[in-house]
């Protein structure tokens, strides 16, 4: 996906979570996130932006102290940041050299891919706190969105945080499962340690899960309880791959 349409998203999913936290109220409960409240969502998502901003500007980690002071309450907080971050987007241009968590990318481009889709899965959390399901993800968003969890923070990440996950991929290795979004489709195999990650159900898949694009990207970020995809074969090792990627995103 380009990123002049990643950056309208962005934009437009963003709208679509402070218009639901207001909908729910300051102090209503986050199921999907128990220990927040609406509130504190929004101030999470600020807090993020400030993060992102703050990794372009010093072109390293920001470390604790990077919060950006502005006047107001959570909703004007949150404004000025998405406009700091949407302005920093616009200035530097996706080419340009940024501080990432992610080895491979360190260009700015990355954080505008990461930041549209962080905002889909807290507009889901929004709106669940406002007592609704999430509403629909635009399909090509969705399916670049599947394809970042499922190789930066699946297959890159079982790499790059090895020791952490040990535990998780030696319990679940020789699990292979294939997710079917429609229009493009994908193999997660555990073996040796790591995920990795293919384009396509392979043959010897025997375990798959089916749904419409947005309900597997939110389904992969745990938005979606583990039954609201269709399983083929056995569920069980559908459920195992929703458990294991617990170890990897919240």
């Amino acid at each position: 996906m380009d990123f002049p349409a990643l950056q309208a998203h962005l934009t437009t999913e963003a709208a679509r979570l402070k218009a639901a936290v207001l909908a729910a109220g300051p102090d209503a409960p986050v199921p999907s996130c128990p220990e927040w409240t609406a509130a504190d969502l929004l101030d999470h998502v600020a807090e993020t932006y400030d993060h992102k901003i703050q990794s372009m500007r010093l072109m390293r980690s920001p470390g604790e102290d990077f919060r950006i002071e502005r006047p107001g309450g959570p909703a004007e907080q949150f404004e000025g940041a998405l406009a700091d971050l949407t302005a920093e987007f616009d200035a530097r241009g996706p080419d340009t050299l940024a501080y990432t968590w992610y080895g491979p990318d360190q260009t700015v481009g990355f954080w505008i891919r990461r930041m549209a889709h962080e905002t889909v899965v807290h507009r889901a959390d929004a709106e669940l706190a406002a007592g609704r399901e999430p509403g629909p993800v635009d399909d090509a968003l969705a399916l670049d969105g599947i394809d970042e969890m499922l190789t930066i923070m699946l297959e890159w990440g079982s790499r790059a945080y090895r020791d952490y996950a040990a535990d998780a991929l030696k319990a679940n290795d020789g699990l292979t499962v294939g997710l079917d979004a429609g229009s493009r489709s994908w193999t997660v195999r555990i073996h040796d340690g790591a995920v990795s990650v293919s384009d396509g159900i392979h043959a010897d898949t025997r375990t798959d899960v089916h749904g419409s694009p947005g309900d597997v990207l939110l389904w992969l970020w745990r938005r979606l309880p583990v039954a609201a995809l269709t399983a083929k074969g056995d569920a069980a090792k559908a459920a195992a791959l929703y458990d294991l990627i617990a170890e990897f995103a919240q």
